[in-house]
């Protein structure tokens, strides 16, 4: 099934909460867990003041009309944004998150112009970080956590797509 992403809306909330209280997607993102009540209302809401500004773009991952994500790019400044996704425990091991972020660095290269998109993931969730390769990401660099969600033991990898590349391997 081919996957389309949407921005955001508060007609989302009620899957968003849903798919994003599963404590396995926080235990490898950095969403809060547990996820709040309000989590996915108040995110929505940040989602929709950012994209506003221009900081931030958040999208819905849908296949068919069924909400099964989230993807996006944050920090968005200076030709350059980080990718996050998180894709729904009922949804993994289908490839879609390799698809949103497809689309996803797709949106930030040709409708923001951007230059570089960057991503994390923690050294022990190949899962995400494979979905990066899969996108194109090359890997800079294997770090000790700077997040205060997971231990300094944690090690994250650090990746970059930059629109030279993109182009060629489209």
């Amino acid at each position: 099934m081919t996957l389309r992403i949407e921005p955001f809306a508060p007609y989302h909330a009620p899957a968003v909460q849903c798919l994003a209280s599963d404590p396995r997607i926080a235990a490898m993102t950095l969403l809060p867990e547990p996820y709040p009540e309000d989590g996915a209302f108040t995110f929505i809401r940040l989602a929709m003041q950012a994209r506003a500004a221009g900081e931030a773009y958040s999208f819905a991952v849908l296949a068919g009309d069924e909400l099964i994500g989230s993807c996006g790019l944050k920090e968005v400044h200076d030709g350059q944004a980080d990718l996050g996704y998180w894709i729904g425990v009922p949804f993994w091991g289908r490839g879609y998150a390799s698809e949103a972020a497809r689309l996803i660095v797709a949106f930030g290269f040709d409708e923001l112009g951007l230059d570089r998109v960057t991503a994390h993931a923690l050294e022990r969730n190949p899962g995400s970080w494979r979905v990066l390769e899969k996108v194109g990401f090359t890997l800079l660099e294997r770090v000790a956590n700077p997040f205060a969600k997971w231990t300094p033991e944690d090690i994250i990898r650090r990746y970059a797509l930059d629109r030279a590349d993109w182009i060629v391997s489209r």
